[in-house]
């Protein structure tokens, strides 16, 4: 999966980061209100790991802030 997000020297664990936004894109892909509320619990209680060479934490941090109006039913 190839995200937005640039590479810093200190960031997010890339792959949590992919992780939670591919549950996020498989409950935007269905109608599923059951998936779109579990992908907003996943949202909530995210708790991203800080690593050497990871996801730009401010860019990271503004889109998921967006994710959830567009998971709203």
């Amino acid at each position: 999966m190839q995200l937005p997000f640039v590479v810093t020297l200190r960031g997010y664990d890339m792959r949590q980061v992919e992780s939670l936004f591919a549950e996020i894109d498989r409950a935007l892909a269905t109608d599923s209100a059951v998936s779109r509320a579990a992908a907003r619990d996943a949202l909530r209680a995210a708790s991203l790991r800080r690593r050497f060479r990871g996801y730009d934490v401010v860019a990271v941090d503004a889109a998921i802030d967006q994710r959830p109006a567009a998971l709203a039913p």
